[in-house]
């Protein structure tokens, strides 16, 4: 069996807010292509497996019965309603769009077919760069989301394996739908590093933020100050999540990718680079192994720059297929790019600049003092609750 699988279908370009909306399915597309034009998918080390429709029994896990059923019925091209913000729904985030249900569902199964994949299969790992829509609560649309797969992926693991899960979102924006969701879950531990609530949305999900009842302890939210960098996120990263995910004993690791954190991208402003993205795979990958039964389903994100998004996202997945690839981009794919986008990418795979380099010393300074105050905050209120020392 392959070292990894991608969950990819062309109906994923379905799930479409129109031309003026930022989730542009694209992105995904210009991500399967240039796996393809690294020849990925040549190796025995990696597959592409089509994603299935959830049907409403799954999908019912999480969202209520009344939500569904109210997605499913403005979907129809002649619903006529354009709006229904009472669920979320409407100009602006998450306009209704003809095929909506249909195009929400089949990512929620694509999210399913890797938890599968990864659950039965001893080696295997699963991405399904369509996902990720964590944002979504049980009875309303959110942030471009209208199902939240990861959450009903946590839901069906926990129904059908009994599993226990570690979830690690990466997402610039917090991953506060499946935060709430499992806010009083033991068996469902939530981790999201994310900048702070203070400037983006959604504006939750802070460090005292850390779960309820039996709960308590099992939602770990890491807010970072704009303009947090490489190094300083890595630091984080590596001082408290090993310990807890240790601690914790998980079955499965669930991980957004969310790429909204790069230096480029026009929503939040944190200064992440392709390079973070490989090192934080590199360490997904090992804890998966080493306290997860080497069992890592990966979900996409946001993302809204195409060309950065297809990057970062085939930098992940080959790690996950454990394979090293060009930094070089191939020719093919650049002239792709700038046919679809038309905009000429990058010619290397890893970014070329450092934005850290352009911060001042006083603002490196004063992001570092802010972090660190954060790391004691986290070990002082949560490490204790799971026994690390």
């Amino acid at each position: 069996m392959a070292k990894a699988a991608l969950i990819f279908s062309n109906d994923y370009l379905k799930y479409d807010f129109g031309p003026q909306h930022p989730l542009k399915p694209v992105r995904l597309q210009l991500t399967y292509e240039l796996m393809k034009a690294y020849n990925i998918f040549d190796t025995t080390q990696a597959v592409v497996t089509p994603p299935r429709m959830a049907t409403e029994e799954e999908l019912e896990l999480i969202h209520t019965k009344e939500y569904v059923q109210l997605v499913k019925k403005f979907s129809e091209p002649d619903s006529g309603v354009y709006a229904a913000y009472e669920i979320g729904l409407g100009p602006g985030d998450n306009p209704i769009f003809p095929g909506m249900y249909d195009a929400s569902r089949l990512v929620v199964g694509g999210s399913l077919v890797a938890a599968d994949m990864v659950m039965e299969n001893d080696h295997t790992h699963a991405f399904n760069i369509a996902g990720g829509l964590h944002h979504a609560m049980p009875d309303k649309a959110s942030g471009f989301c209208i199902f939240n797969d990861p959450a009903i992926t946590a839901a069906y693991l926990r129904k059908k394996y009994n599993a226990r899960i570690v979830y690690i979102d990466i997402d610039a924006h917090a991953g506060d739908g499946v935060n709430w969701i499992f806010y009083k879950d033991p068996n469902v531990l939530t981790i999201s590093l994310h900048e702070t609530g203070r400037y983006l949305f959604p504006g939750t999900c802070f460090e005292d933020d850390i779960g309820q009842g039996p709960g308590k302890g099992y939602a770990v939210n890491i807010p970072l100050l704009p303009y947090t960098y490489k190094d300083v996120y890595l630091k984080v990263f590596d001082e408290i999540i090993p310990p807890i995910v240790e601690a914790f004993k998980p079955d499965v690791i669930l991980n957004q990718c969310g790429v909204d954190t790069h230096f480029t991208d026009p929503l939040p402003h944190l200064l992440l680079t392709i390079q973070t993205y490989q090192a934080l795979a590199e360490r997904i990958h090992k804890l998966s192994h080493q306290f997860a039964n080497n069992k890592w389903v990966a979900f996409g994100g946001g993302g809204y720059s195409p060309s950065i998004v297809a990057r970062s996202w085939c930098t992940i997945f080959a790690i996950m297929a454990e394979l090293d690839i060009p930094n070089e981009i191939p020719e093919n794919w650049i002239k792709l790019t700038k046919d679809l986008i038309q905009t000429t990418p990058e010619n290397t795979r890893l970014d070329k600049e450092d934005p850290a380099a352009k911060l001042t010393p006083d603002n490196k300074k004063k992001i570092e003092e802010y972090t660190e105050k954060l790391i004691e905050t986290i070990k002082t209120t949560i490490f204790p609750i799971h026994k690390i020392k």
